[in-house]
């Protein structure tokens, strides 16, 4: 194999992987340990490579589960899987490497109970959620908890129980926070999913619903936020006032999605908010834990 082949089918596999979606993930479990132990350490290092690791097996599965499903759509029909970058067999291994990795790494730096809600993550995304798809549109409800439980993993691990009352308002946010980011994909490419043959949103309700669903979700997404404040886990004067900034500010630019006809370029501005808000709160826990 020549070193440009070999260089390919490396950016291929870290195509495969959807490195733009794990490493927040790996991050909501960084935080999530880094909460109930605020160290830097090798063990909170260790714990963040298994749950980024899982991510990965979980979405190479799902695309593998969706391969035929990708081609079909314009949006996906190049990815790796269904443009043949890589073969399936090559992708079930890489796969079971992954979740290998993850599971002994969360076992080992972790506990037992933390590698195993990592497993029951993605039996229920790869199980429930992938199939739910092809059901019903809003299947996004019930699949939103894979996005809720790597902050559970990371607080497990590090030591927490199951419900203590920091995670699960943590688990809330990020349970929150998944649905109005699949809504605005709705928005974007639901005529993409009705003619792939899925169950899309689209056919069930009006752009103008859709939005003002979105706009919804993403105020109770706010508040999912400032229960942070409220209940005593973000204690920090000025981190609070920035968090309730960053609040009205995302509220009063969501508004605009109910006022104006948004098209594709302002619907990715809207993803990006999203997205940069919840980063924004993952920094404001940590530096809180920090400043305490």
């Amino acid at each position: 194999m020549s070193s440009n082949t070999f260089v390919k089918q490396i950016r291929n596999y870290l195509e495969l992987s959807k490195l733009k979606i794990m490493i927040p993930v790996s991050l909501t479990g960084f935080t999530g340990f880094f909460i109930f132990d605020p160290h830097l350490s090798f063990r909170i290092i260790m714990v963040s490579a298994g749950i980024f690791s899982l991510a990965i097996s979980a979405s190479v599965l799902n695309q593998i589960q969706e391969t035929e499903l990708d081609y079909r759509m314009k949006r996906t029909h190049n990815r790796p899987l269904p443009a043949q970058l890589i073969r399936i067999p090559q992708a079930f291994i890489f796969f079971f490497l992954m979740l290998t990795a993850g599971t002994v790494l969360l076992y080992s730096y972790g506990n037992l109970k933390s590698a195993l809600i990592g497993l029951f993550t993605i039996i229920w995304y790869n199980g429930i959620y992938t199939y739910s798809k092809r059901i019903t549109a809003f299947a996004v409800v019930p699949g939103a908890i894979t996005g809720a439980l790597p902050p559970l993993i990371g607080w497990v691990a590090a030591g927490g129980g199951l419900w203590d009352k920091p995670v699960i308002l943590l688990e809330f946010l990020f349970f929150m926070g998944q649905i109005p980011h699949f809504w605005l994909l709705v928005l974007k490419y639901g005529e993409e999913y009705e003619k792939a043959g899925m169950p899309s949103l689209t056919r069930i309700m009006s752009r103008s619903q859709i939005k003002r669903l979105t706009f919804t979700w993403v105020v109770t997404s706010v508040i999912a936020a400032l229960f942070l404040c409220y209940f005593g886990i973000i204690q920090n004067v000025l981190i609070v006032g920035i968090l309730l900034i960053a609040s009205v500010f995302m509220i009063w630019k969501f508004s605009g999605l109910l006022r104006t006809t948004a098209d594709t370029g302002s619907l990715k501005l809207y993803s990006v908010l999203l997205y940069s808000y919840y980063l924004l709160v993952l920094i404001l826990l940590i530096s809180d834990r920090i400043f305490i």
